[in-house]
């Protein structure tokens, strides 16, 4: 009997409750394998390193057109000023009316902005055609000082009778109130 009980105390000392561990899951396929740098040959990334994301669309290049803000008189705090975007076309080139443009504005400390998303559906330019997109954007100042509302516009311009990419640019306007 005693050596029962010095059998039992060892079992109990190493943390032995009689039941069996369960066994660690399997390890994915190629988990146990070991990657070797071979010079001058690539590696392919690894799975969490690939990126989901949609390249960059490419700028309005210069022979393509221009984006002009044109930016609002100085103004009194309180007193609501308009600034306008323009997209033109140059020559041999069109802005494609089909495709839905879409300007957001950044909310701004100290500018109140009564409309943040200018769009295609809902019909806020003031002029669309193959040549120009004009669009108003009411700011108003809240008090004295200079602010800079930030956003982004989406469009599309392209050669006249070719295929066109989607567009999207930073967009600054400044207002100024004293």
């Amino acid at each position: 009997m005693p050596i029962r009980r010095a059998l039992l105390a060892a079992l109990l000392a190493t943390g032995c409750s009689g039941q069996v561990a369960p066994s660690p899951p399997p390890s994915p396929p190629g988990a146990d394998t070991e990657q070797v740098a071979v010079p001058g040959v690539a590696q392919p990334a690894a799975p969490e390193a690939v990126s989901r994301q949609r390249p960059p669309s490419p700028p309005l290049l210069p022979e393509e057109g221009e984006l002009a803000i044109e930016l609002p008189a100085t103004t009194a705090p309180g007193v609501e000023a308009t600034a306008h975007l323009r997209l033109t076309a140059n020559r041999g080139y069109e802005i494609n009316e089909k495709f839905h443009y879409k300007l957001t504005l950044e909310p701004t400390s100290g500018v109140t902005l009564p409309k943040t998303v200018f769009t295609g559906a809902a019909h806020d330019a003031e002029r669309l055609d193959s040549h120009e997109l004009a669009i108003a954007m009411k700011l108003t100042p809240d008090k004295p000082g200079d602010y800079t509302v930030r956003g982004r516009l989406s469009f599309a311009v392209c050669k006249i009778d070719s295929q066109c990419l989607p567009r999207s640019m930073p967009i600054a306007v400044q207002v100024a109130a004293r």
